[in-house]
């Protein structure tokens, strides 16, 4: 905690974060400790309520009024109505009682660059900058950055007045002290003398939890609260009525027991995050380390959440890999590779997140989850929350997460070539090795970018013209948007049964041009040119002219070849012929639907 008095500066971080970074020098330079909304935590929901703990602990607070409305909560607020959270700080200030000044940035003030908000936005904002206008004591038009400066010196004098109390602070500092090192010797005895007390009273983690189940439902404050569950019912209770003083010293006469519950250490923690800010509840977190002994795998875990990023993961894991029936553990770790801390997330994201959800849910079934958990409900937040995010995974199908590349061979003309699938959209580079021989080749970029990465697009497509008949391996492996190397996931195809399926599914598509008819020097010919493309794939061909019985053969030579049409190409038929049936047998056995092709004279 500053020993100087805090303001808290109020303003639509995209369009005015520069703008409030002046002021938050400024107010420096005069001696003051500047605080706004993305020093502290922002979690998702309705933020009023951490805002109010915020400004109830400010000196002030400084406005800046721009052209932005800014974000809002989720419903009205019951007294101001529909406002944004910008407006609702200065609003609540005003309520409380506390220095507000404002100060209005003109249409020329040099903003961040940011996207334009919707019209109706536009209005609310406009609406509210004409309220203030009328009051004029409180009206600051700025047009510049050096304006903005010369006008937040200008309130030296109303700033001075707020400095009277900082004397008496400091000697509160001094008391909170004594406070403190009182409470460390308590700290040292105590526990020892809860934990012989909960052993007298049968108190297993669980009885306790039933205990504080039943005080919740009394709602308000435990006088002389002596248990670890009447603490923590009480620091509940105070944290919610936003008393933080008293919250703490509840908290602190619960986390003396050294319960190996985590829900109260991460109450905790969230509470110091609002109050103080990360670096704050990082502080008193680690305050505990010497105090209670030995450390519980709920407090070291409430620790490692306060890490940032890869940080926070990588402790996370090791702790699993220490203290694996510590079921809570699982799900913590499954939500660092959710949407919801990743944003877009990678297959890999969601193999590792269904992986550790797998993990939780074992741990869940065997009993290793709830019962490190003091407040039940929280816990089944949790549960409710995973059985969403098992739903969610498992609609993607387990071949995609654990083989998203799948290949096509195609045979043309020129030869063979694969082309690649990748169920992962939004990949950086693609690499291939061909039946294990050489080191993985990329297979390059296309002149274009990807519209969802804005990188070049990578080439999905191989030619692999000197491709020999029989059975391939590919290996493919992929790196995605995190940098991340995917696979190598091995690929197989046989040259024969590609050749099959796609000379089938042609003549499928061309059935009606298999056979055709042709008056010639008086004669009437049947021409067998098309089917004769396909011959490395046909077995046998059938036909039978003005009747369904499929009587004859047609003879041809056999090819490995596809698209030659040889020699044999049509037979001389009756003058009279009017349709010709037609079905085929395929190298696989299989036969064709049988396809009537008319004469059109």
């Amino acid at each position: 905690m500053s020993p100087r008095p805090t303001i808290f500066i109020s303003a639509v971080s995209k369009e005015l974060r520069s703008a409030r970074q002046l002021v938050a020098n400024t107010l420096t330079f005069l001696g003051y400790e500047p605080v706004w909304q993305d020093i502290f935590g922002t979690e998702s929901g309705d933020l009023r309520q951490m805002l109010r703990q915020q400004i109830d602990q400010c000196k002030g607070v400084v406005q800046l009024i721009g052209q932005c409305y800014g974000a809002e909560a989720p419903v009205p607020d019951e007294e101001f109505g529909r406002v944004s959270y910008t407006q609702y700080e200065a609003l609540y200030a005003r309520k409380r009682g506390k220095k507000t000044w404002y100060l209005y940035m003109d249409e020329s003030f040099p903003i961040d660059a940011h996207e334009p908000e919707p019209e109706e936005l536009r209005h609310l904002q406009a609406a509210y900058r004409n309220i203030l206008k009328v009051d004029t004591h409180l009206f600051h038009p700025l047009a510049t950055r050096e304006a903005l400066e010369a006008g937040v010196l200008k309130l030296r004098d109303d700033l001075t007045q707020l400095r009277r109390g900082a004397k008496r602070w400091a000697w509160g500092v001094a008391a909170l002290l004594c406070v403190i090192a009182v409470l460390v010797i308590w700290l040292v005895r105590g526990q020892g003398k809860m934990t012989a007390q909960l052993a007298k009273d049968g108190g297993s983690l669980e009885k306790i939890a039933q205990r504080f189940e039943s005080l919740a439902s009394t709602g308000g404050l435990i006088t002389a609260a002596k248990t670890p569950e009447e603490h923590y019912h009480n620091a509940r209770v105070h944290e919610l009525g936003g008393n933080f003083s008293a919250a703490r010293k509840e908290y602190a006469e619960y986390l003396a027991s050294n319960l190996e519950a985590l829900d109260p250490w991460l109450s905790y923690s969230a509470m110091l995050k609002a109050a103080e800010g990360k670096a704050g509840a990082v502080e008193a977190m680690h305050y505990f380390a010497d105090k209670l002994k030995p450390h519980t795998v709920s407090y070291e875990t409430a620790l490692a959440l306060l890490e940032d990023g890869e940080a926070r993961l990588k402790q996370l894991q090791t702790l699993a890999e220490k203290f694996p029936d510590f079921g809570p553990l699982a799900w913590l770790i499954s939500q660092e590779y959710s949407e919801a801390r990743r944003g877009d997330q990678t297959l890999a994201d969601q193999r590792a997140e269904k992986e550790w959800l797998e993990k939780f849910r074992a741990a869940h079934a065997a009993g290793k989850f709830e019962k490190y958990f003091l407040d039940k409900k929280e816990a089944l937040k949790w549960i409710e929350a995973a059985d969403a995010r098992w739903a969610k995974l498992t609609s993607t199908p387990e071949r995609v997460l654990e083989n998203p590349v799948t290949v096509t061979a195609q045979q043309s003309n020129g030869g063979w070539a694969v082309t690649f699938q990748v169920a992962d959209f939004k990949i950086k580079e693609l690499f291939y090795k061909l039946d294990g021989k050489g080191d993985f080749q990329s297979t390059g970029h296309l002149p274009i970018k990807n519209p969802q990465t804005g990188l070049p697009m990578p080439n999905t497509y191989v030619p692999l013209p000197n491709l020999p008949p029989g059975e391939h391996t590919l290996e493919v492996k992929y790196v995605d948007k995190n940098e991340k190397t995917n696979g190598p996931y091995t690929l197989k195809f046989s040259t024969g049964d590609e050749q099959l399926a796609q000379g089938k599914m042609a003549l499928n598509m061309t059935a009606g041009s298999w056979l055709s008819f042709r008056d010639y020097d008086g004669k009437v010919l049947l021409y067998f040119t098309h089917l004769m493309s396909y011959r490395p794939i046909i077995k046998e061909v059938r036909y039978s002219l003005n009747s369904d019985t499929l009587d004859q053969n047609f003879k041809f030579k056999p090819s490995n070849t596809m698209y030659e049409v040889g020699d044999e190409l049509y037979l001389t038929v009756p003058g009279n012929s009017e349709f010709a049936n037609v079905q085929v047998t395929y190298k696989d056995g299989t036969k064709s639907t049988v396809q009537k092709i008319l004469r059109t004279k």
